[in-house]
């Protein structure tokens, strides 16, 4: 069964190469461009797992995390973060939040691949994945 992925980043070049390449590999890509949007998509058909950018139009990608982990219908989604923000606390508050992987940009889109396998096989796995 072909897996739903949620691609949440205002980038749409980001987007589009993202798309491209998961679908590439057997993975369906629905997309949001900011936070609205994103939870909207969420709740109305739960994806299997998120990737998710910080910073965005409508709110960022910390408060979508604590939205869709704190609904019974949607806390089950792993959550991977995908971020060009430097910023060290992050990294703690993504995983505090449920993340089970953490991507600085540009990250290694293989590594990224093999990270999106995993919390597809073992949801509830923090992965700890830094790249």
């Amino acid at each position: 069964m072909q897996k739903n992925i949620l691609v949440v980043e205002d980038d749409e070049r980001i987007v589009k190469a993202l798309s491209v390449r998961l679908n590439a590999k057997g993975y369906h890509v629905l997309a949001a461009y900011d936070a609205i949007m994103a939870i909207q998509k969420a709740m109305e058909q739960p994806p299997d797992l998120m990737l998710l950018d910080i910073t965005m139009p409508g709110g960022n990608g910390l408060t979508i995390a604590e939205r869709i982990k704190s609904s019974t219908k949607t806390a089950h989604i792993p959550i991977i973060f995908l971020t060009a923000s430097k910023e060290p606390h992050l990294h703690k508050q993504a995983l505090d939040l449920g993340a089970v992987a953490f991507f600085e940009k540009p990250f290694d889109f293989e590594e990224l691949l093999a990270t999106v396998r995993a919390a597809l096989e073992h949801p509830n796995v923090n992965l700890s994945v830094t790249g």
